[in-house]
């Protein structure tokens, strides 16, 4: 190996990231272990997902050099490639800026959050900040719960708050949430496989958070002291076997429509169970090569009362120049209220 090479290796394996990283990693593997007997009909992963998490399975021996980058390899999450973001895009560039500029326009509370320079965090620059299409996604979602009335509470409160994320990916929007709402616990409730993209970055990004995986302690303690916590990993095998003794807001972007009708309607079940007031979605109705889901929308409303908040003509993957969506395709910001008792 080169010798320079091999000197930057070793200096990445004592990083603060890497450190994070094997001890992500760690959790994963022991939770791993706890869950393999839970997984039945309704832990089991939708078709679409046992696909998607075979891909990434060298993260479980990321080398320190993917883990430095490590922004730039969820794309198995987001699709986002670094690639498309790079430095000569002055076309692209200008159609992200008037598109932030319009998102601009519509805040009015300034909640831009711009994309983190931690492990490899890339975008177009604009205004001196890092823009994608990730980042542009969680702008519109800040929008539609301050819209909502919901967002202002989480950003002004003196009494810890509790938000719940289902499905937060690499972590992108706990960031966000976190930088605009430091008096808030995070909980995020996923494929284990993910906390090592979603775990490993949050706590690189917030080097001083406090964080709990679940199995570090006997699970009725797993929220017993949760105002002194910032983060808490819980996987989607034990959801229930947890209980917060609050809820403010329960959160799903992106994969409500990848699931199965079953596993969104206990989702949506035990945040209302838990006394959640608000959810929010943001998603179709269904993805069009999802089989096994009714439509998000149906389950949500035996729960909640749901308000759809259009903040854009387009869904967010789109350029303000570009066709809508049909409405059968269109990602939709909702905003549920919770009825006094399910349908």
């Amino acid at each position: 190996m080169n010798a320079a090479l091999g000197e930057r290796l070793e200096a990445l394996r004592g990083s603060v990231a890497y450190r994070h990283y094997e001890h992500v990693r760690d959790r994963v593997l022991q939770i791993k272990e706890l869950e393999a007997e839970r997984r039945a009909s309704t832990f089991e992963p939708s078709a679409y997902w046992q696909e998607e998490l075979a891909n990434f399975e060298y993260m479980f021996d990321a080398s320190p050099l993917v883990i430095e980058k490590l922004r730039h390899h969820t794309y198995h999450i987001t699709g986002l490639r670094v690639y498309d973001y790079r430095s000569n895009r002055d076309q692209v560039k200008a159609r992200f800026a008037q598109k932030l500029k319009a998102l601009v326009a519509a805040d009015g509370a300034n909640l831009a959050v711009p994309e983190s320079r931690a492990l490899g965090g890339f975008g177009l620059h604009i205004d001196g900040a890092l823009y994608n299409i990730d980042t542009l996604k969680f702008y519109e979602a800040l929008i539609a719960l301050n819209r909502g009335a919901v967002l202002e509470d989480l950003r002004r409160a003196t009494e810890r708050r509790l938000v719940w994320e289902i499905g937060a990916g690499w972590g992108g929007f706990g960031y966000q949430i976190r930088t605009l709402c430091p008096n808030v616990t995070y909980v995020i409730t996923d494929f284990p496989e993910l906390f090592l993209f979603s775990a490993t970055y949050l706590m690189t990004a917030f080097p001083d958070a406090r964080v709990r995986f679940f199995g570090e302690v006997p699970p009725d303690r797993t929220f017993a002291d949760w105002q002194e916590l910032d983060f808490v990993f819980v996987p989607d095998t034990f959801h229930y076997a947890v209980r917060p003794e609050r809820v403010d807001l329960t959160v799903n972007m992106v994969s409500f429509q990848e699931m199965t009708t079953q596993q969104v309607e206990a989702y949506v079940r035990r945040a209302h169970e838990l006394g959640c007031p608000f959810l929010y979605s943001l998603n179709r109705d269904r993805s069009h090569y999802n089989l096994e889901l009714s439509s998000v929308r149906s389950v949500l409303s035996k729960y909640y009362w749901p308000r759809e908040s259009k903040i854009l003509p387009v869904s967010y993957t789109k350029m303000l120049d570009e066709e809508p969506d049909h409405p059968d395709r269109e990602y939709k910001h909702v905003i549920g209220w919770r009825r006094i008792q399910s349908l």
